[in-house]
């Protein structure tokens, strides 16, 4: 009942947010309030029609307000290209990819019309309202890519963005603490269930958070995603300000280390060094191979490319039981891998199919990694489709990085959003938060090259440190030192 009514409720909180905070901060704050407090036990799934929950809910509200709230006078007074106009984006790989998730779904429909009779177990086939269902499903889980490309295109909206992802995460890694104290607790003490096994919880003599999530791995996910945003805001700040973002860095990573999120934690050592040594430049390239490596990985490992002997060998050095673990983890992807290139392009579709059983019915795969169920429901066009859509504006920034100008918020986001983007190779932590953050990178493709005007300030943002040397040398040596502003590069 309490997680009924918050989710009934969350329209009123974003309609106040539109009403009284500009579009960016309100849409952010929506999205991911919305993921990290509202309850998963809550929706409606009928039979040709979308699902209904906590994401698609928040998604719904934020075209209602945006609709009523929005007027031609509030929208005037923002800075050109801070909001695109249109819904759908005009970027023509983005809307290639678009195109191509929607035939991949009628396809999964049409060629899955057999029933699957396996041992005493009958998989159902699917039927015209299950096409239905599935193109609204996808339609529905696209809404928060296209709201975030609309209103988070601009560079001082990604850091606004980045500001709300920090703050989300410095907020909610005090209920993170508390249950590693106490145990993962209160979505039972307030919506009345826990969201997965609790077994998996237990870790190193204590307990795994997950406060409101649906895994514990999910909120370590989520806040190595934060962490790499206050590294950023961190990169561009000055003064007390700079102080105060890096106090929040290293509490943050307390609070990764605390959430027991082993994969997370070394995808934080891993970009750290990136967020904070190299320029937007290096910053954006490496997030653009990051993507680019995650978007063909199935294709590495089908290919035999990946060393995963290698790999189970290292972590049986660090740790035998977990080395066991991966190994298990990694015989049953290539299980499911084999049974998905048995209907490669467009896979097996819902209800199970995508699973592999033995002759008597018995279910004996474990499906981890996203890329791996990916490829299994909807094939390698779906595959292509739903990871282009999560890599190709990292990818296309990342090339064209000199002519558009980056900022050092554009590069924080990219390496934020790579982060999740490795975390779906072992596990299935895609999120509102991921597509949210994808939304605006594609966003900032379609937005093209700033002004010359904004063009010189991404160049004064993207290098605080060398300002504040410069600042420093003059104080000393006023006649040796030139104005820093001499060296802004021009639009």
């Amino acid at each position: 009942m309490v997680g009924t009514l918050a989710v009934l409720c969350w329209p009123a909180v974003v309609f106040w947010l539109f009403a009284n905070r500009n579009p960016a901060v309100a849409f952010s704050w929506s999205v991911l309030g919305a993921y990290l407090l509202l309850p998963l036990n809550f929706s409606i799934d009928l039979p040709a029609v979308p699902t209904i929950d906590k994401t698609t809910v928040a998604a719904f509200a934020v075209m209602l307000a945006s609709a009523a709230l929005l007027k031609p006078d509030r929208l005037r007074a923002l800075p050109p290209g801070m909001i695109l106009p249109g819904f759908l984006p005009r970027s023509r790989a983005v809307r290639i990819l678009f195109i191509l998730m929607l035939l991949g779904v009628i396809g999964t429909v049409l060629t899955n019309g057999d029933v699957l009779r396996i041992g005493p177990r009958f998989l159902p086939s699917l039927k015209f309202y299950d096409l239905l269902s599935q193109l609204g499903n996808a339609l529905f889980g696209l809404l928060t890519f296209m709201l975030a490309r609309k209103y988070l295109a601009h560079p001082e909206a990604q850091k606004q963005a980045l500001i709300v992802l920090a703050l989300a995460g410095l907020a909610y890694s005090l209920p993170a603490l508390y249950e590693v104290r106490m145990s993962p607790q209160l979505s039972r003490m307030i919506y009345g269930y826990f969201p997965h096994d609790w077994r998996q919880h237990v870790r190193a003599g204590g307990y795994r958070p997950v406060v409101f999530l649906p895994h514990g791995l999910w909120l370590a996910i989520f806040f190595c995603s934060t962490l790499m945003a206050i590294l950023a805001l961190w990169r561009t700040s000055t003064g007390q300000t700079r102080t105060r973002w890096l106090l929040a860095a290293i509490w943050m990573f307390m609070s990764l280390v605390l959430s027991k999120g082993v994969g997370s934690l070394g995808i934080a050592l891993l970009l750290m060094p990136i967020v904070i040594l190299l320029p937007v430049r290096l910053q954006m390239i490496a997030a653009a191979a990051i993507a680019g490596i995650v978007l063909t990985y199935p294709m590495l490992r089908g290919a035999g490319l990946v060393p995963t002997g290698q790999v189970v060998a290292l972590a049986e050095q660090v740790d035998t039981q977990r080395a066991g673990s991966l190994e298990y983890r990694l015989r049953n992807e290539d299980m499911l891998l084999d049974k998905a290139n048995q209907r490669p392009l467009f896979g097996w579709g819902g209800w199970g199919r995508n699973r592999v059983f033995n002759e008597k019915g018995q279910d004996i795969s474990v499906t981890d990694g996203y890329w791996v169920m990916r490829i299994g429901i909807g094939g390698w066009i779906g595959y292509i489709a739903q990871m282009g859509l999560l890599t190709i504006p990292i990818i296309f920034l990342g090339l064209r990085w000199r002519k558009l100008a980056l900022t050092p918020a554009t590069a924080g986001l990219s390496l934020a959003l790579a982060a999740n983007l490795i975390d779906l190779i072992p596990n299935a932590g895609l999120s509102s938060a991921t597509w949210l953050m994808a939304g605006a990178l594609a966003g900032r493709l379609e937005l093209g090259r700033l002004p010359d005007t904004d063009a010189a300030q991404v160049q004064d943002d993207a290098l605080p440190v060398r300002r504040n040397a410069y600042s420093r040398q003059r104080k000393r040596h006023p006649a040796h030192v030139p104005d820093p502003s001499l060296f802004r590069v021009p639009g």
